[in-house]
């Protein structure tokens, strides 16, 4: 009865190590594949990130552009109101 629990904890363990070697073994072979494909890719998002990085520093240039134009606006418009409110008082 021992022996026969051993035996079957040995074919247990033996087929779970197989297993799980040839998953190693495929998932490595399908990696020396796909190389090509990964440092394409990897290229491209790396392009990516850095025209990101180029619109994101252009968008901050701008938006400081039009911080400016906005406070000349909102000068103009409140000069305006008190120069409308005065005349009528």
């Amino acid at each position: 009865m021992l022996f026969e629990g051993v035996k079957l904890m040995v074919v247990g363990m033996t087929t779970v190590m197989l297993f799980l070697s040839l998953m190693i073994l495929f998932i490595n072979l399908v990696a020396m594949l796909t190389k090509n494909a990964t440092a394409r890719e990897l290229g491209t998002i790396e392009k990516e990130r850095e025209l990101a990085a180029f619109n994101r520093k252009k968008a901050k240039e701008a938006a400081a552009g039009d911080a400016d134009e906005d406070i000349a606006v909102i000068a103009a418009a409140v000069a305006a109101y008190e120069a409308e409110r005065f005349a009528h008082a």
